[in-house]
């Protein structure tokens, strides 16, 4: 736990609303994935919105304001908060906030954490007797594996993760802490799966860290290709849908949302926050823009870029991505009028 002390000394804007220095919380969450006692950020309209339609609260969250924001909200709007809210401050700038608080909360998550003696050893990881585990694999502390799982040599699995029946780990994957792969599962090799996530905040001339501890979770009967990057989200899961199918060297950056069934082809990028519906499908090299969320059945095209919303069964190409019927127009007209055929 962390007391709303602690973090007014990390960030001397905050300022308290409701409640008291003594006051504690347990960590940082997300409106989609809320854990009682945490804290959440409110830095936009949009997140207040959000925040006050939510259905996710339990009346024991702590929320930060940007100040601004706080300042230019009606009276009504701001009562409705204090009654919502357990405890409400506001911060002069919430993006330095977050980045200055989570390394506390990633402390206090990351640092009882055993890195260096295996858990077999230790006695607290649970491995099902038909398991497969090659030599030279390290498995740590609080690890579950069920049954009818192989690990293949050189494979690292760290604190607290989590593995379902009948999966296959192919040689020299890692898996970062708070993972959680389905049964059925082939990750080959190369694969990293929880790495933080690519998350920084520029004041004073440095990039200032934004801590990542949200975790993995991966869906049932999901392939994973060699030597794919799937980045763990802030604070809470990036998530992998069951079915999932998903090629060599793709991106999956932290909080990105993939649905059942999706195919992600080889080099394909995914920026932080996306959303991928169902059954979507990107061709090779093609990626989607941070926040940007795509509906069910989308297909794009080899090397199009996704940079504004799509609903269910769009097909697109080029950048930006637009129908692929207007896109290959524009095509014609641009070799048309260039002289090129």
């Amino acid at each position: 736990m962390i007391t709303i002390a602690d973090l007014c000394a990390l960030d001397q804007s905050l300022k308290i609303l409701k409640g008291e220095q003594t006051d504690s919380v347990s960590t940082i969450s997300s409106l989609n994935v809320f854990i009682e006692n945490s804290l959440l950020f409110i830095g936009s309209k949009k997140f207040h919105k959000a925040y006050m339609e939510s259905d996710n609260l339990d009346g024991t969250e702590a929320v930060i304001l940007d100040a601004k924001l706080w300042d230019s909200l009606e009276q009504d709007h701001k009562k409705d908060i204090e009654d919502k809210s357990r405890l409400v401050m506001t911060v002069s700038n919430t993006a330095m906030a977050m980045s200055k608080l989570s390394g506390v909360f990633y402390k206090l998550k990351y640092d009882p954490l055993n890195f260096q003696v295996d858990g077999r050893k230790m006695g607290s990881a649970s491995v099902h007797p038909s398991v497969k585990v090659a030599e030279n694999v390290f498995i740590g502390e609080d690890v579950t594996i069920e049954e009818d799982v192989t690990i293949m040599p050189g494979v690292t699995i760290l604190p607290n993760v989590k593995i379902g029946k009948n999966t296959i780990v192919f040689p020299n994957v890692t898996i970062y802490p708070f993972v959680e792969i389905g049964s059925d599962c082939r990750i080959h090799s190369g694969t990293t799966i929880g790495a933080d996530g690519f998350g920084y905040n520029y004041a004073d001339g440095v990039h200032h860290k934004v801590w990542h501890f949200g975790g993995v979770k991966i869906g049932n009967a999901v392939e994973i290709g060699s030597n794919v990057s799937i980045d763990q989200g802030t604070f809470s899961p990036t998530t992998i849908g069951d079915g999932a199918k998903i090629d060599n060297l793709v991106q999956i950056a932290h909080n990105v949302e993939i649905g059942p069934g999706v195919l992600l082809c080889g080099q394909v990028g995914t920026a932080g926050s996306a959303k991928i519906g169902p059954f979507s499908v990107f061709g090779g090299k093609a990626a989607i823009s941070d926040g940007i969320e795509i509906g069910a059945g989308v297909q794009v095209a080899g090397a199009a870029v996704v940079t504004t919303n799509w609903g269910d069964g769009e097909k697109l190409g080029g950048y930006p991505a637009r129908p692929i019927k207007e896109w290959m127009r524009g095509m014609a007209f641009i070799r048309k009028n260039s002289g090129k055929k």
